[in-house]
């Protein structure tokens, strides 16, 4: 004798089934939306400078953590084309100058491969000229999830990724680096690696070297701490206080040689090595001038 089953005992393992959908239905969403979130706050920390506060600070998204110690994953450029490193955090000419560069041998001819040493998003591009005949050079600046920021200047050929976009930008004029607020900039993800320019500098003067320099958002550089410096740098204190010695953040070896080049004397009538920032440098801008804007 077959036994009836009756009708609400259906009812009941279908209200079981729905529900067990339901469930694995929002567990499913808020799997996929926590991964969705995850990747938007990795791809959306931006970055800003807040003038009441002298600090930097995460506008968007989340910071990340950096390595402890801070190394890039590429040195931005083959240091065997070159002859010297300026030291960042000194003057050049009656400019104080938070970055540093790399000077290249006159056979390199400014032909060499400009990489991405990290990982970053490009935040900011301007196209300009400067010397005599005037010369378009072009500004990069880049900045990482975690609060490092880089600057790439005196580029002369970008790779065509980047030209496309330098090519969005206001049209060029002499001397002026700076970059129009009212104008978006859209920003955009490299990898390290990524080759941004095969030229530099300024072929026809054969002078042949380009700008680096590094910030930190995180915290203030320690020279800044010393008030009596602050107070002769208090124009630009988004970058000089914030500018870094990066010569031992590059990989490897490369730390060891780019010191080693840094001390090396470029021009004989200045033939002081200066550094506010790297501490093994044999001079402070303070053992010059009172610290302010001198031919040494």
């Amino acid at each position: 004798m077959k036994r009836k089953v009756s009708q609400g005992f259906h009812i009941g393992i279908l209200i079981v089934i729905i529900a067990i959908l339901g469930i694995i239905t929002a567990l499913a969403f808020v799997f996929f939306n926590s991964q969705t979130n995850s990747d938007k706050t990795s791809e959306s920390v931006t970055w800003a400078y807040d003038e009441s506060k002298q600090e930097w600070y995460a506008q968007s998204g989340v910071a990340t953590i950096c390595k402890d110690p801070f190394t890039f994953d590429i040195t931005p450029v083959d240091l065997s084309k070159v002859i010297a490193v300026g030291m960042p955090g000194a003057y050049r000419g009656y400019s104080y100058k938070p970055h540093g560069g790399f000077r290249l041998t006159d056979e390199s001819q400014g032909k060499v491969d400009v990489k991405l040493p990290i990982d970053a998003t490009l935040v900011g591009l301007s196209r300009y000229y400067e010397g005599e005949p005037a010369t378009l050079q072009y500004l990069l600046t880049f900045e990482t999830d975690c609060g490092i920021a880089f600057r790439f200047d005196h580029l002369y050929t970008l790779t065509p990724r980047f030209q496309e976009i330098a090519d969005t930008t206001p049209e060029p004029k002499l001397n002026d680096t700076r970059v129009d607020p009212n104008i978006t900039f859209d920003r955009a993800d490299f990898k390290a690696g990524e080759i941004v320019a095969t030229e530099i500098g300024f072929p026809a003067q054969r002078n042949y070297g380009f700008d680096f320099g590094v910030y930190d958002y995180r915290s203030r550089n320690n020279i800044s701490q010393d008030k009596e410096w602050a107070k002769l740098h208090n124009q630009y204190q988004s970058q000089e206080w914030y500018g870094r010695c990066w010569v031992g953040m590059l990989p490897g070896a490369d730390t060891e040689t780019a010191r080693s080049l840094s001390l090396v004397v470029i021009n004989p009538a200045r033939p002081n090595i200066v550094s506010d920032y790297c501490d093994y440098a044999p001079y402070r801008t303070f053992d010059f001038n009172d610290g302010k804007p001198t031919e040494y």
